[in-house]
C-alpha cells in the first residue's frame, strides 16, 4: 500500500463505523414495534449517502499523496461528522418507541446534516453542476426540517435524495 491509501483508512474507517450503526438499525424496520417509516426513510438516506461518500473517496487518495497533517484533519471532519450523525439518530435498542425518539431527535439529526451536506462544498471531490445544486436544495430542505420539525419534511427530504441519485448517474 502507498502512503495516500493508508491515509484513506481514518476517514473510511469512520464510514464503516456509522455503516454499521445503520445498518444495526435495519432490523428494526422488521418489527412492527418498532417500524417508523420516516426513520426507515431517513436511515435508509444515510445509508446511502455514507456508501455514495466512500465511493467518492477513490478520488481524495489521489489528493492525499504529500498532505500536511492539518490538510489532512480536513479530509477527517467530513466523516467524523457523518459519525457523530448516525449517533444522534439511532436509538438503542431497548428503545422501542421510534416515532417519538426520532421526533424529539430531527432538530439535531437534520441540523447537522445541512452542515454535513454544506462541507461537500470546500471539498474538491465527487461535485458537477446538477449534485452541487441538489446539495443546495437539501442543505435548505434539512434546515427547514431541523427548525419547523414537521415529518412531513422527511418526505420532502426523500424525494430530494431520489433525485440526487438521478443526478450522480
Amino acid at each position: 500500500m502507498e502512503a495516500p491509501e493508508y491515509l484513506a483508512f481514518i476517514p473510511l474507517l469512520f464510514y464503516g463505523i456509522a455503516l454499521a450503526d445503520l445498518l444495526g438499525q435495519w432490523r428494526r424496520f422488521f418489527d412492527g414495534d418498532y417500524f417508523y417509516l420516516p426513520y426507515f426513510l431517513t436511515t435508509l438516506i444515510f445509508t446511502e449517502v455514507a456508501i455514495w461518500n466512500v465511493f467518492i473517496y477513490l478520488d481524495v487518495v489521489g489528493h492525499l499523496e504529500d498532505i500536511h497533517y492539518f490538510q489532512y484533519w480536513a479530509y477527517l471532519l467530513q466523516p467524523m461528522l457523518f459519525l457523530v450523525i448516525v449517533s444522534a439518530l439511532t436509538p438503542e435498542p431497548e428503545n422501542k418507541n421510534t416515532e417519538v425518539y426520532f421526533k424529539k431527535r430531527m432538530p439535531v439529526v437534520f441540523g447537522l446534516m445541512a452542515i454535513y451536506i454544506f462541507s461537500h462544498f470546500f471539498a474538491s471531490f465527487g461535485s458537477t453542476a446538477p449534485i452541487t445544486a441538489v446539495r443546495g436544495v437539501a442543505i435548505a430542505l434539512c434546515v427547514v426540517t431541523a427548525v419547523v420539525r414537521r415529518v412531513w419534511l422527511v418526505y420532502a427530504v426523500t424525494v430530494i435524495w431520489v433525485i440526487s441519485l438521478f443526478a450522480r448517474m
